[in-house]
């Protein structure tokens, strides 16, 4: 009966680092074709990059299609079980691009696009 009153505890240190023992173990290709999925494209398409597995049990990422970066996130429990990419909208990642800028116009800068 002593060992059950540590059981919660234990399920608590266990799944502490999934989503850093998670980005050890999911690889750039499965992340991109889960971002291709979100963004409604294929995975040779997209590029994953600056990657960063999180102790709540998620990855988060930048993917890259069509000249536009999305900041990306899944869930995942150890590396064994992950969600879809839940993706965000291309404004949300800042560029230094400055073939970027060369498109902007007085309404992209209003609407605070540029």
């Amino acid at each position: 009966m002593m060992s059950l009153r540590f059981l919660p505890l234990l399920s608590v240190l266990l799944f502490t680092g999934c989503g850093t023992v998670g980005n050890m173990v999911i690889q750039d290709q499965t992340l991109e074709q889960k971002a291709a999925f979100a963004l409604n494209t294929t995975s040779d398409k997209v590029k994953v990059s600056n990657r960063q597995g999180a102790i709540d049990g998620t990855i988060n990422f930048v993917a890259t299609t069509g000249g536009k970066s999305y900041q990306c996130y899944i869930t995942t429990v150890g590396g064994a079980i992950s969600s879809q990419a839940i993706c965000s909208g291309s404004s949300s990642v800042k560029t230094t691009n400055n073939a970027d800028n060369k498109q902007c116009n007085a309404l992209l800068q209003a609407a605070g696009r540029c």
